[in-house]
């Protein structure tokens, strides 16, 4: 069987921009991808470079984290901030150090002093590496955005979803075919804002309140930055059909990464996309 290595067009048709490798250290990929089954779950994620970071040089400023723990998924997506020069790096490492975290987590989970861990190892490496010893050195160069599931089972098929986010990346359950928003529209208050008003860590908002959702067999539970959010909009449209359809089931991790490098339109950033299924069935 064929398969059509194009992307998808999502939109009209923009201007061919030819790609440019990265132009920072240490290398960093243009895509990741990763996907697994554990007991009663079904994951997988894909991270790809905007059009308009491959087009300038400029390193793909998202990352993803999988884990798996005590039969819990722990689920991370982080989305460096634009006009931060070291944001690439900011992500990862904001990945690891949630993932490091709730690792050792007892519940119930202390998720404000989880993001403050998170931040404080970005001013951490901005002072030991860089050696920039001001924290506000360490927005200006590391600043990333971040959402967080904490996905636990509840019986066969049944699992029980905590979420905490920073910044304007999302999360979503998929169910019936519709999109639904798992956060309320950002207030952005403006002591968590960053000076170009985006809120991003190392700040921490001085309320963290998790998102709590059941999710079902046959729903999904999403996590993306806004290179996906903001072209999926409310999901009635071209790109949240394709994702609906393309999610009924796991879905290939190569195929993940062909439907989330959309082209068309002005949507030229970099695009992340998680997502976690409750399965009754056992991999093994």
């Amino acid at each position: 069987m064929t398969f059509d290595w194009a992307p998808p067009l999502i939109g009209a048709t923009g201007p061919e921009l030819s790609a440019r490798a990265p132009q920072t250290q240490p290398y960093r990929p243009d895509t990741v991808i990763d996907g697994w089954a554990a007991v009663g779950f079904e994951v997988r994620a894909a991270s790809v470079r905007g059009p308009g970071h491959r087009a300038s040089g400029v390193p793909r400023q998202d990352d993803f984290a999988l884990a798996t723990a005590g039969g819990s998924v722990i689920a991370v997506v982080a989305d460096g901030v634009s006009n931060a020069p070291l944001s690439h790096l900011g992500a990862t490492m904001v990945c690891r150090t949630v993932v490091d975290y709730l690792l050792r987590a007892d519940a119930p989970i202390d998720w404000h002093d989880l993001l403050r861990c998170a931040g404080w190892a970005l001013v951490e490496y901005a002072g030991r590496q860089l050696g920039e010893t001001d924290p506000q050195r360490a927005e200006t160069l590391l600043a990333s955005t971040v959402v967080i599931a904490h996905v636990r089972p509840d019986g066969p098929g049944r699992a029980v979803a905590q979420l905490v986010r920073v910044g304007d990346s999302a999360a979503w359950r998929l169910r019936d075919g519709r999109w639904e928003p798992l956060f309320a529209a950002l207030s952005d208050p403006q002591d968590e804002l960053l000076p170009d008003g985006v809120a991003a860590l190392p700040r921490v908002p001085a309320e963290v309140d998790p998102v709590e959702v059941a999710i079902a067999e046959g729903d999904v539970l999403v996590l993306a930055t806004d290179g996906f959010a903001e072209p999926l909009g409310d999901g009635t449209g071209d790109l949240g059909r394709l994702f609906r359809d393309g999610l009924t089931t796991p879905p290939a991790m190569t195929r993940l990464a062909w439907m989330l490098d959309f082209t068309g339109g002005s949507w030229d950033d970099d695009r992340t996309v998680l997502a976690v299924w409750p399965v009754s069935s056992d991999p093994s």
